[in-house]
């Protein structure tokens, strides 16, 4: 292994310590460094948690339970995922519709300033438009004044 593990190392190796510290920034090495820790540390507590289980359950059912156990929060993560696409999705529209709305009042004031006729006429449409907002009935609604009719 350690022959497969020599070649992609040789590059990182043979290079000047200093130099690769500047461009990759401390930090970004000390995260490597941690993600490599904390690879090999889960995969050794994998190996152990098999070899636990296997004097219990046998070694068939042990790599099954940990595979099961390392695999179940990717479904989980995928489900949290898509909400948080589908919330942000829904905020990006809701963003742009208040952006639409923005630019229509933006544009439309100045013009309705000018033309005091079209203001009249828009605050018409408006008052109109308040007036009969709320009066529009549900069906379930008529379905009962109907039948209270018939009675």
């Amino acid at each position: 292994m350690l022959d497969r593990l020599v070649p992609l190392l040789m590059p990182l190796l043979t290079r000047d310590i200093g130099t690769a510290a500047r461009q990759v920034g401390r930090d970004g090495i000390l995260y490597a460094v941690m993600a490599f820790l904390g690879l090999v540390g889960f995969a050794l507590a994998l190996a152990g948690s098999v070899v636990w289980l296997k004097t219990w359950i046998g070694t068939g059912p042990a790599l099954l339970a940990v595979a099961g156990v390392v695999l179940l929060p990717i479904p989980i993560i995928l489900g949290l995922m898509a909400h948080w696409h589908r919330a942000e999705q829904k905020r990006r529209e809701k963003d742009k519709a208040a952006e639409m709305v923005n630019m229509a009042v933006s544009t439309l004031v100045p013009l309705l300033l000018r033309a005091p006729g079209l203001f009249m006429a828009v605050a018409v449409g408006l008052i109109a438009f308040l007036v009969f907002w709320g009066d529009e009935k549900k069906p379930d609604e008529n379905a009962a004044e109907k039948a209270k009719e018939t009675v």
